[in-house]
């Protein structure tokens, strides 16, 4: 495993740079495909209790990580006929939605965490598998939910390979902030998201710290 060039210190350090990051903020200002969406309002139910509609996007996450044809030169992202369908996040491909992917995954990991259906926790940990094997392109601050994702799934399994997307990720939006803290020439919603992302991984990181060093 790549020894990470940050730590959850530095992450803090670097979203505290952010004077006007929004408090909070998930994916529904950054996702674009029916995965995503699904992934954000099962993220909002979640906030709100709302355990009938967190359990239905969840379904509809999973479908997605397990109903994927083998033929797909990706992920498929849309929904049609009652199967996964186009958009597709292609691999090795340019400006491909792959924090979408990282959306559900960070969805059906806090799903696992607050309900306890397994299921969850093995789709997002499929989910997980397919969009760290698309390629470079994955490796973006657009793509910061792919980080918070496995971020939540290192903080549940304690597994080596969540961690190390999860750092790859985090030095990622560390070596592409601007110095006055922003990220893509001032963009507020990536910003934002960024910010966020750097925090809630790293307060997964030492959650997790935390549980090995009780055991």
């Amino acid at each position: 495993m790549t020894k990470a060039v940050t730590s959850p210190t530095e992450w803090r350090r670097r979203a505290a740079l952010v004077v006007s990051a929004p408090s909070g903020q998930f994916a529904a200002a950054s996702v674009s495909t029916a995965l995503g969406e699904s992934a954000a309002r099962g993220w909002s139910a979640l906030d709100r209790d709302d355990d009938d509609a967190s359990m239905r996007e969840a379904v509809q996450c999973r479908r997605f990580a397990w109903e994927q044809p083998d033929d797909v030169p990706g992920v498929l992202l849309g929904w049609d006929d009652d199967h996964p369908a186009e958009p597709v996040a292609r691999a090795h491909a340019p400006a491909q939605p792959y924090g979408d992917i990282g959306a559900a995954v960070a969805f059906l990991a806090r799903a696992f965490e607050e309900g306890g259906n397994v299921d969850d926790l093995d789709a997002a940990v499929e989910l997980h598998d397919l969009v760290v094997a698309l390629g470079e392109g994955v490796w973006l601050p657009a793509n910061a939910l792919v980080g918070w994702g496995a971020a939540l799934l290192y903080e549940i399994t304690g597994e080596d390979a969540f961690l190390a997307t999860t750092e790859r990720m985090a030095d990622v939006l560390c070596e592409t902030q601007a110095p006055n803290g922003a990220w893509a020439d001032g963009d507020e919603v990536l910003t934002g998201l960024a910010a966020e992302t750097l925090v809630a991984m790293a307060d997964a990181v030492e959650a997790r710290a935390s549980v090995e060093e009780g055991e």
